[in-house]
């Protein structure tokens, strides 16, 4: 359901919009085991979590029986060191959702402007803020409204987007390069919100951040619950660091792999820089599901009829199953 300007339709209050990722969902459909689907439907880092993950969790497995540093630590003080930001710059959170949660009662923000189509969540979180949503189409100018939310590189489109300059708002990273997230710094009036659950693939243990200044932390905070992540993430998050890099590397390659297979198919894309493609076939669609791939598709938004979002499969084997799908 599209979003009409200045209005915050009922339905996006409590509606619950699709995400990617239902794994188990799929395999009781296609009637096969969870480890047997190929999910390229979230986005998620193509090598998976770390290697050393499992070791490390054994380690730590002590960390489970101790309730988590308040103020995020160690994760907290590793985040602003790396990006180059003071601590009390940083907040982290269970994942960039929990902030998009409680952010427009927290900032108190009535209106704002949001590029669409785009990820549901915000504008549902919004819209049951009873915050009015003004919306524009891919290269349109922001509309007029008390905050901004811009997504670069977006989502679904992979693209890469300017925040306006000295408009207040979000700038929702979550799928950045690390590398450019490292040069961005404090942005006056701006709450920087990333995941890092995509990049680490580590989904099931929930680690995001804000960086912004210290009184918006503090107001954001205020909504959140006492403990801002697991004890065992926020251990895990200055470790983590050390793969940013060789992960942002990673991802460029496995992009420009995924753009020559569909070219080679056929299909047209939106150019991207983000961990997934968006296309779709001049001909009809491929049964993904015959081949046990999970793909992202847009209920949500009818002008993406037609439009499947790809991520990257993280094995020769899974390149192999997209490429069968392709008919290639």
């Amino acid at each position: 359901m599209p979003v009409e300007a200045g209005l915050a339709p009922a339905a996006w209050r409590a509606s619950i919009f699709p995400h990617g990722g239902g794994v188990e969902a799929a395999a009781r459909a296609w009637g096969c085991e969870a480890g047997e689907v190929l999910d390229l439907s979230t986005g998620l880092h193509p090598a998976w979590p770390p290697t050393w993950l499992g070791d490390w969790l054994r380690e730590q497995a002590y960390l489970a029986g101790r309730y988590p540093d308040a103020d995020g630590e160690p994760a907290r003080s590793a985040l602003a060191a790396e990006l180059g930001v003071r601590r009390d710059e940083v907040l982290i959170g269970a994942g960039a959702q929990a902030v998009i949660e409680v952010v427009f009662q927290a900032m108190g923000w009535r209106s704002l402007a949001i590029e669409t189509p785009c990820y549901a969540e915000p504008l549902r979180a919004a819209a049951r803020a009873d915050c009015r949503l003004h919306a524009c189409a891919r290269r349109q100018a922001m509309p007029e409204a008390e905050a901004v939310w811009v997504t670069s590189p977006h989502n679904p489109d992979g693209g890469e987007r300017v925040f306006p300059e000295g408009r207040p708002g979000v700038l929702d990273e979550s799928y950045m390069p690390f590398a450019e997230r490292r040069c961005m710094g404090l942005i006056p009036g701006v709450i920087r919100l990333g995941s890092l659950t995509k990049l680490f693939a580590i989904p099931g243990l929930r680690l995001g951040y804000v960086i912004a200044e210290p009184a918006i932390i503090e107001r954001l905070r205020a909504w959140l619950p006492p403990w801002p992540a697991s004890t065992l993430a926020l251990h895990l998050l200055p470790r983590l660091l050390d793969e940013a890099d060789a992960r942002d590397a990673a991802l460029g390659a496995a992009r420009r792999r995924l753009a020559g297979l569909l070219a080679r198919a056929g299909w047209e894309m939106y150019p991207s820089r983000a961990s997934f493609v968006l296309a779709r076939p001049h001909g009809p669609m491929p049964d993904f599901a015959a081949h046990g791939i999970l793909v992202r598709r847009f209920p949500e938004w009818p002008e993406l009829a037609g439009w499947v979002r790809l991520g990257f499969p993280g094995s020769e084997d899974g390149w192999r199953r997209l490429e069968a799908a392709l008919c290639l």
